[in-house]
């Protein structure tokens, strides 16, 4: 904002330089035109030649100059309006629906149309008492045809930066249960977890999938939260989630849950995306000379390697 006042100054003042100085520049012709007027009267009646000549080229001269800076200036000056103009002008997504406050929803239709009601009075969430209690509108819930378990689709193409909020009610990790403790997503600093079970489907973003080895997620958390740690345990509370990359029609969305997760459970990682629903594939990198190189010093360092935190024991002989 600052900086904005300043450039919106030097430009004010740019206009009042330009236009004090063909006010200067106008002054000093027609005061050049009322000596050089006298003076062009005094010679005819003097019957000599005198200098009108000489000023008259010169005013001309002075007009030519004047008018060329002043068209020149004046370019500039419009020039440097465009690229302001060009520069400050932020893209929003969603026509900026989602740049306003939380008294609008966020969410939109099957049809791509933003919501734009107002919030549901009470709730710290950016969603208005109908998609709160259906959920968003371009995502939808259905069962992996392989895996157990459900997973998050896109009902239609989803640009990025898209937000969605991850939201539950605020407990202690203790309170979570089982259940909850698989789908708990961490809150502020010291106000607990955010468990969305007791929430049902509504709450959509629990049923994100984790990407396999080779996928990658599309959908990531940020430090914006909805909510607070002095608000009642058991009150609706979310973590800003948005798209790290645009989803297609039918793909999922997908969130790293972290190899702690997996290896606590005993759970092998495994590739979610299907033919009907996809998942974002990791990019293919080509052949590097430094990793054939690499694979030979491993062959011929073995044991002293950095595959294993442990050396092997030495052979007593």
């Amino acid at each position: 904002v600052r900086r904005r006042t300043t450039d919106d100054g030097r430009r004010r003042a740019a206009r009042g330089g330009i236009e004090s100085y063909n006010h200067r520049m106008v002054m000093a012709l027609e005061k050049d035109d009322e000596h050089g007027g006298r003076t062009h009267d005094a010679t005819v009646m003097g019957g000599g030649r005198g200098d009108d000549d000489d000023d008259d080229d010169r005013r001309a001269g002075a007009r030519r100059m004047m008018l060329a800076r002043t068209k020149t200036q004046k370019k500039t000056q419009k020039k440097t309006q465009t690229t302001t103009q060009t520069t400050t002008k932020i893209p929003t997504r969603l026509n900026g629906a989602q740049a306003r406050t939380r008294e609008y929803c966020w969410a939109t239709r099957v049809s791509g149309e933003v919501c734009g009601e107002r919030s549901e009075p009470g709730s710290s969430l950016p969603y208005c008492a109908t998609h709160r209690a259906r959920g968003d509108e371009a995502f939808k819930i259905v069962a992996h045809p392989t895996l157990d378990g459900k997973i998050l689709v896109a009902t239609r193409d989803v640009p990025r930066g898209y937000k969605t909020v991850y939201w539950g009610e605020r407990k202690s990790w203790r309170e979570c249960g089982r259940a909850g403790r698989d789908h708990a997503m961490n809150f502020r600093s010291g106000g607990g977890v955010i468990d969305p079970t007791p929430c049902g489907v509504s709450s959509q973003l629990q049923f994100m999938s984790n990407p396999g080895p080779n996928e990658v997620v599309n959908n990531r958390s940020t430090n914006v939260c909805f909510g607070d740690t002095r608000c009642p345990k058991g009150t609706i509370v979310g973590r800003e989630f948005m798209l790290c990359r645009a989803v297609k029609k039918d793909e999922q969305l997908t969130q790293w849950y972290g190899a702690e997760w997996f290896h606590s459970r005993g759970i092998v990682r495994l590739d979610t995306g299907t033919a009907e629903h996809p998942a974002p594939r990791k990019r293919v990198k080509t052949h590097d000379a430094r990793v054939e190189h690499g694979a030979v010093a491993a062959v011929a360092l073995k044991e002293c390697t950095n595959v294993s935190h442990r050396r092997r024991p030495r052979s007593s002989s």
